[in-house]
This record gives structure tokens, sequence and C-alpha cells, in this order.
């Protein structure tokens, strides 16, 4: 009878350690992301993101080019120094990156969100300090 106790009440921890595991690494063991993005102010939004110029650049595509601008929200306060300092960078990415696009390629909501995720890649690998959140065509263009 004592040995039956004991089997018990180490079946009983056994449980009771494993649902607290659970407990506190459902998230994990689930595959959820326990951080939510947090709402962000609009003065944070100014203090981590930067307006392109207004930018002329010729399409891939004979006789036509594209007027557009940029507004490219990073990571933090220092990431946007750091694109502050190399908009020579940032600006001959985007022209680099248009200029791939032909003028069909571009019309619709489909070619601006394309433009959108690929000049956002290409400007993740320029940044070194932080990353790039977003970026957003504010001006467009075709002509």
């Amino acid at each position: 009878m004592g040995k039956m106790k004991v089997i018990v009440m180490m079946f009983f921890a056994v449980v009771l350690l494993g649902g607290g595991a659970m407990f506190f690494l459902k998230d994990e063991v689930l595959g959820k992301e326990k951080v939510k993005e947090k709402e962000i102010s609009a003065e944070e939004l100014v203090e981590m993101s930067v307006d392109t110029d207004i930018i002329t650049t010729n399409l891939a595509s004979p006789n036509n080019f594209a007027i557009v601008q940029f507004n490219i929200l990073l990571s933090s306060k220092e990431t946007k120094e750091e694109a502050e300092k190399r908009k020579p960078e940032v600006r001959a990415a985007i022209i680099s990156t248009i200029a791939s696009f032909t003028k069909d390629e571009l019309i619709g909501n489909e070619g601006i969100v394309k433009l959108e995720k690929e000049l956002s890649a290409k400007l993740e690998r320029i940044v070194e300090t932080g990353e790039v959140e977003r970026v957003l065509v504010t001006e467009f263009k075709l002509q």
C-alpha cells in the first residue's frame, strides 16, 4: 500500500509540473507569438519614419516614367538617423527598383504592393542598425 501512495503522488507531481510548464510555455509550444503589435502614436510615427523626395525615373518599358515619393517606417530613431545619413543609397535603391518595373506591372493595387515589398526588402539590406517596418507609396504618377 505504501508503494502505491508513492506512485500516485509521483504521478500527480509529474502531471502538476507538466501542467505548469504548459501554462507558461503554451505560446512557444503552440507556435503562437507572445508579443502583440502595439499601436504606434502619430508622434512615434514621425520620429521613426523618413519621407523621400519626389523622384522621377524611367521605367523598364520604353517611353514611360514614374513620379514617386515614399514614406519609410523604421524600427527606431537610431535606424531613422542611419537612413537619413544613407539617403544617396536609399535614393539609388528606389530608382533601381522602380526602373526594373514596366508601366503595366505598376498599374493597379497589386503593382503598388509589389513595389512596396520589393523596395522594403532592398532597403532592409541597406540599414544596419534596425529594420524597415514598412514602405508606403505617398506620391505615384505613371506616364
